[in-house]
């Protein structure tokens, strides 16, 4: 029996120690009993050594899963926990949740060499200092945490310096960002793709207006190739709709978003737009978040759930406007228990959702909808 001083105790699982071919024995030691961690081979205790250290913090400290620490460590071998602790020190201290930072950790260990305050550090103040919330920022950067490898000055910042002087103020760059997913690869659309993509609409005769519509709201648009964006311009020019109008950009974002729409003619998408904005009061800017809708059936979705909204509002079953993605993108069976069957002893909204009764017939004055 030997003692062994120690002074941090690392407990890495038994199942994870075998397959590396280690061994674990509990030492007895002045502090009390803790784990040692031998290879069965002496020629392989130094690197072994590293790698269960390695699977022990990435599973202790920073919150991954056994499975995922062991497929982490085939990419990363920590040598102590000083730097690491000091970049989880840094994240949290950003406001970075735990689940921000296992998920930031599991697509990217390598993060964990990286120098805290020369490397992540300024990244991270950068976008704080620019606006972008630190709950946004977080799950930026743990959505794609490829961002903190882009240079600050060769790529960051330069992407910065486009969309500012395209967009003019910081809360409506923190909107693009926010729209076109804030990860590693909108910094790419924006330096190879926004420029030629902001001209070819300026070309294609869209007005300043759409365009400023665009920016904040559609980014994901102009961060295709431009090429890409050509096709898709003429074709919405072949649905008749006029480049000087807000409509153009919806129908852009609805052919975008679901190329089966490309199928749909300018009479199908006008007659949805036309009932949701004059009939039922949404914006335009509404339809564009959810393009979607437009692939729907009228008569037989669209109008039925539009008929019960109204008349939860006018009845004053409900405090508050309806979004258009609540009420037209959940399943036909999770509608009716969420706005039918919960209010059908106060008013019979089967009736109205099935047209046997319109909202005439129950004495429903219809003009402040929505």
């Amino acid at each position: 029996m030997f003692s062994v001083q120690c002074r941090k105790q690392l407990i890495v699982p038994l199942s994870n120690a075998r397959v590396y071919g280690i061994t674990r024995i509990i030492v007895a030691g002045k502090d009390g009993i803790f784990f040692r961690l031998f290879s069965s081979k002496r020629s392989e205790i130094k690197d072994e050594d590293k790698q269960s250290f390695t699977v022990s913090y990435l599973i202790n400290s920073c919150g991954l899963s056994s499975e995922a620490a062991i497929s982490a460590s085939q990419k990363l071998q920590l040598n102590s926990p000083e730097k690491p602790d000091l970049l989880l020190a840094l994240f949290k201290s950003h406001g970075f949740s735990n689940a921000n930072i296992s998920k930031t950790i599991a697509k990217l260990p390598i993060i964990l060499k990286a120098d805290p305050e020369k490397t992540v550090s300024p990244k991270l103040k950068f976008f704080l200092s620019v606006g972008v919330p630190p709950p946004i920022l977080a799950r930026m950067v743990s959505h794609s945490p490829q961002i903190l490898r882009c240079s600050l000055q060769d790529r960051i910042i330069p992407v910065y310096d486009i969309l500012k002087a395209l967009l003019q103020t910081d809360e409506r760059i923190v909107h693009f960002i926010k729209r076109a997913g804030g990860n590693y690869h909108f910094i790419n659309g924006v330096l190879k793709y926004i420029h030629s993509n902001v001209a070819t609409l300026r070309k294609y005769g869209l007005s300043e207006s759409n365009i400023s519509f665009f920016l904040p709201h559609n980014p994901k648009i102009l961060l295709i190739e431009t090429d890409k964006l050509a096709v898709l311009v003429d074709r919405v020019i072949e649905l008749g709709f006029d480049t000087t109008k807000v409509q153009f950009v919806v129908a852009m974002e609805t052919l975008f978003v679901h190329p089966k729409c490309m199928s749909l003619s300018e009479k199908k998408i006008m007659s949805v737009m036309e009932f949701l904005v004059n009939e039922m009061s949404f914006q335009p800017l509404d339809i564009a978040n959810y393009p979607v809708v437009i692939c729907y059936n009228l008569e037989k979705r669209i109008k039925p759930r539009c008929r019960v909204a109204k008349a939860l509002l006018l009845k004053k079953l409900t405090k508050k406007s309806y979004r258009l993605g609540s009420l037209m993108l959940i399943s036909e069976r999770l509608f009716l228990d969420r706005y039918v069957t919960k209010y059908q002893g106060k008013i019979p909204l089967l009736d109205i959702y099935h047209g046997n009764l319109s909202l005439d017939d129950l004495g429903l004055q219809c003009e402040n909808q929505k």
